[in-house]
């Protein structure tokens, strides 16, 4: 017996059949099979791909970053508009500056996005209070519910559960508002997959009570060069270990199965993004490049992630801008290779089906859809820049991709049809694949969420107290010191702290002082290091993508090439015992700052309370152990392949991470417990 779904509607447009309630999408008064939630996903879908037209097969394959119409990216925002009400057109692209030859649609008015253009998916960029978060997918959906076929709409959106200074566009959309966990290296360092699990579960339970219903995440990149500036957004370089994260994140946010409860994962970047050449990222032109040095480096080190990905049901997954090239060492099968002397297909991988057809789908069983990064039609569109705007689509559609990300304009989709190059049926299969998931959701019975409901859950007690305790866990105590830690010793100590990184020093500094104050009666702050018993450093380094990652520069893990005052804090270690800590998002090089310090420990986004917390005892003290590893100099990062991992080459060939005064290797693993 089929059990009856509670639906939403502000239409009010159900019938009853067989003693049943159903919402009347098209409001013909007839049960349709998509209407009817006894179908399966897969059911519906195809009886809903027969009923639409071109314009809205072609609308469904785009997502778009969409606001309110108060939002602050918006050119001209509104006060009190809760849907955006113009286009807005851009000359250049809003990741990485790339011009545009004409003026691009970047976002739609909300009523020209779902009535014109047929949009249905869209991008959540703002840091929208949860309150706002509601009501205004709310009225999104509202809009959506009223069109001819009722399709709702579908929200993604970048990971919004960890700690951050402040939102940063296309990376992380959202801080300070849902519950706050460790980076992702961060809950990497706790080794612990069972609460990764448990972490996906209770953060897609703030998205659904928001409104949102995908992530763009998690990264499955293995991090093997340790200048990309993304690397602080992996989980880290043990191959089992980010295999296992990416597996156990998969079953958290969306079950066994997809329902309506579950937010549906996009995990990326295939085949893997780590694989940088001198750390440049391939947002940009110098960048493009997936060069592998080293044979079969491909599948020993950077697919073991999104096998376990595929394995556990993600829901879709997202290539990378990045395009592989021949001077590589062999990495496919010789089946796969293009001819007997050419390996790869030098186009991006969202436009290659060795990889997304044969490798994924053939040889690895993926069965949901693959997503495209940001821009790869109108801005990154590496390897295939000779070719029209329809002509690429028709090369991405036939290599595999089925959904276009942060595109609000589907007509160049459209003309490829038009002019030819595609059939009009070669968007069925796409369009299917999208509405079995936007089905298995439930968001064709119940697209609206409650407001008050959200106010309670997101952010909320029992999430923001276990992310709490992961970041105190997640902290990593390199070199310990019994005189000084925990920081809960009987005696007075008078405590100078001292921030000193790339962004937010003086932020970061107002908030590790006033976590000073709270934290102990025993502790008081002291204005200069002369006064102080013990000195507390917070080393915030920062690789910044869209800033740093210039053509021709040399990117660089050296602290003092990353906005740390090197000088100054040798300068505090000579006066008073100094705890240094490290906010550890890249491999830093620790050989200036390391050796005169008192101890030394490890963060990778913890907020200045839980770290006090936990350098005074509280949950054990640190547990964390280094989800990468230190190297010793610039030179063996230099000498090393650039698609092979610290952790294995410290493994199989020594002589790669750093050996601190006491010699203890920062190798991958390395961290101490307070052992009183």
């Amino acid at each position: 017996m089929s059990t009856q779904p509670i639906l939403g509607t502000r239409t009010g447009h159900i019938f009853i059949v067989d003693g049943l309630e159903f919402r009347d999408l098209d409001g013909d008064e007839q049960l349709a099979p998509y209407e009817d939630w006894r179908l399966s996903p897969a059911e519906r879908a195809a009886d809903l791909v027969e009923r639409m037209n071109l314009a809205e097969k072609a609308g469904m394959m785009i997502i778009g970053s969409h606001y309110p119409g108060y939002s602050r990216h918006l050119p001209e925002p509104e006060d009190g508009q809760v849907l955006n009400q113009k286009d807005v057109h851009h000359d250049a692209n809003p990741i990485n500056g790339h011009p545009y030859p004409a003026p691009v649609l970047v976002t739609s008015a909300t009523d020209k996005a779902i009535n014109e253009r047929q949009q249905r998916h869209f991008i959540v960029r703002d840091n929208l209070q949860p309150q706002e978060l509601a009501e205004w997918t709310n009225a999104v959906q509202e809009v959506a519910e009223q069109t001819r076929l009722g399709i709702p709409a579908l929200f993604a959106s970048n990971p919004r559960n960890h700690v951050r200074l402040g939102t940063e566009f296309g990376i992380n959309d959202s801080a300070g508002v849902f519950s706050e966990w460790p980076s992702e290296l961060g809950l990497a360092a706790l080794r612990d997959p069972e609460l990764m699990e448990t972490f996906g579960r209770q953060i897609a339970k703030e998205w659904r009570a928001g409104g949102i219903h995908k992530l763009y995440g998690y990264m499955a990149d293995l991090a093997s060069e340790p200048r990309w500036s993304r690397f602080g957004g992996t989980f880290g370089e043990d191959p089992e270990l980010v295999a296992s994260y990416i597996a156990a994140v998969v079953r958290g946010m969306q079950g066994e199965q997809l329902t309506k409860t579950s937010v549906a994962t996009t995990i990326k970047h295939f085949p893997g993004g780590g694989v940088r050449f001198d750390g440049h990222d391939p947002h940009f032109a110098w960048g493009q490049t997936n060069d592998y040095p080293t044979e079969n480096s491909l599948h020993r080190y950077h697919l073991p992630a999104f096998q376990a990905a595929v394995d556990a049901g993600a829901s879709s997954i997202m290539p990378y801008y990045a395009r592989p090239v021949n001077t590589s060492a062999p990495q496919l099968k010789q089946e796969q290779w293009q001819s007997e002397d050419t390996q790869f297909e030098e186009v991006a991988f969202g436009f290659n089906p060795t990889f997304l057809q044969g490798l994924l789908r053939e040889e690895m069983g993926f069965s949901g859809y693959v997503n495209s990064d940001s821009g790869v039609i109108d801005a990154m569109a590496w390897g295939v820049e000779d070719l029209s705007l329809p002509e690429r689509f028709a090369k991405a559609v036939r290599a595999g991709t089925d959904i276009f990300a942060d595109m609000a304009d589907p007509s160049q989709l459209i003309a490829a049809v038009q002019e030819g190059h595609l059939e009009e049926a070669e968007l069925n299969q796409p369009v299917q694949r999208l509405l079995e998931e936007m089905f298995a959701l439930g968001l064709f019975e119940n697209p609206f969420v409650d407001v008050d409901r959200a106010e309670r859950t997101i952010g909320g007690g029992e999430y923001v107290e276990a992310g709490a305790r992961a970041q105190r866990r997640s902290v990593t105590l390199l070199r310990d010191n019994k005189e000084l830690l925990p920081l809960d010793a009987d005696e007075v100590k008078m405590v100078y702290a001292y921030v000193t990184g790339r962004s937010g020093d003086d932020r970061v500094q107002a908030l590790l002082e006033e976590a000073i104050r709270r934290f102990k009666v025993s502790v008081q702050l002291v204005d200069k290091p002369e006064d102080a018993d013990v000195a507390m450093i917070w080393v915030r380094p920062e690789i910044a993508l869209f800033e740093d990652d210039q053509e021709g520069a040399q990117l660089s893990v050296d602290p003092r090439a990353n906005g740390v005052d090197v000088d100054q804090i040798m300068e505090i270690e000579k006066l008073v015992p100094t705890i240094l800590v490290v906010d550890m998002i890249n491999p830093w090089l620790l050989g200036e700052i390391e050796p005169a310090a008192a101890a030394v420990v490890a963060t990778y986004g913890v907020t200045a309370d839980n770290l006090l917390r936990s350098l005074g005892g509280e949950d054990g003290g640190p547990q964390g152990r280094l989800p990468l590893t230190v190297p010793m100099s610039e030179r063996v990062i230099n000498l090393a392949p650039r698609d092979v991992p610290g952790k294995v080459i410290q493994e199989e060939h020594g002589n790669y991470a750093y050996l601190d005064r006491n010699g203890q290797n920062y190798a991958y693993g390395f961290g101490l417990n307070f052992n009183r």
